[in-house]
């Protein structure tokens, strides 16, 4: 070997030792905690608060600890840098370690969900069982749709953010009202989570789940009358083992606010037997 190649190797070596000791872990977000029992850990989606949860934690907590966790970069949580999906699970992940010592409950909301389903995939003994509601495996929006919304992100980042929320409220009303938390917002925390948002896909690695999942769906996207099977397929799940489905009428994207009752009677239940059997569908 001559002696330029070992010097290109050395340098090679260097800047990778020195990018391991520059990126420090992810700090664990905020987290409280209320209530006893086993732990069912709920974690928010984006430009959301922990606090949304809070009609639906109250609920669980008559026979669980229920742990509301900040998704990174919200609250009193920084944002990971770099930032990646994999990184935010980490930060998840720390969480975790400190609020139980056993597997939990994973329950995650929209984008949330996705790092939850991360968590999931990564260090599955950590998780008894999981729940995503109203969350996406994969992208669902394509080609020239993506790349213009990715580019309106800088061109008209309030647009983007205005036409998304009040398509998730259940109206208008509640729509505008979303809209304005999170466009109070720093932008440069929001914006890559909604690249993130148009670019993760979890579908496959998803397929390799080890722990039961309950996905709760509103009807807007799980329409009446459309068959399970066509509805995992559009939004992820069709390769997932272990999975139960389930649709709660009358709400919008955040079920929790519009709907909590109903949500923690579903968590819980699933909570309390996450191996009910090889259950492909399961309605309320």
């Amino acid at each position: 070997m001559s002696i330029r190649a070992r010097i290109l190797i050395l340098c090679a070596l260097g800047l990778v030792l020195f990018g391991a000791r520059s990126v420090s872990p992810p700090s664990a977000p905020a987290s409280n905690a209320f209530g006893r029992g086993p732990a069912i850990v709920l974690l928010h989606g984006l430009g959301s608060r922990a606090e949304q949860w809070l009609p639906t934690a109250r609920l669980l907590a008559r026979r669980h600890r229920v742990v509301l966790v900040d998704l990174p970069g919200h609250g009193e949580s920084s944002m990971p840098a770099p930032f990646s999906l994999e990184r935010a699970a980490q930060a998840l992940d720390r969480a975790l370690q400190r609020e139980s010592r056993e597997p939990v409950v994973l329950v995650g909301h929209s984008l949330g969900g996705l790092v939850a389903a991360a968590e999931a995939c990564e260090r599955p003994g950590r998780l008894r069982a999981l729940v995503l509601v109203e969350t996406a495996l994969r992208p669902q929006v394509g080609g020239k749709e993506r790349a213009a919304l990715l580019d309106a992100l800088d061109s008209d980042y309030r647009g983007v953010l205005r036409g998304a929320y009040l398509a998730f409220g259940r109206d208008s009303v509640q729509g505008e009202a979303l809209y304005r938390e999170v466009a109070a917002m720093d932008p440069t925390v929001i914006k890559p989570w909604i690249r993130l948002a148009f670019t993760a896909d979890l579908s496959r690695r998803m397929a390799r789940l080890q722990v039961p999942l309950l996905v709760v769906l509103a009807s807007r996207s799980w329409p009446e009358g459309e068959p399970w099977v066509e509805t995992a397929a559009i939004l992820g799940y069709g390769s997932v083992p272990r999975v139960r489905a389930v649709r709660i009428a009358g709400c919008g994207h955040f079920v929790m606010l519009d709907q909590p009752a109903e949500l923690a009677r579903l968590i819980e239940r699933f909570a309390a037997a996450p191996e009910g059997g090889p259950v492909a569908l399961a309605l309320p």
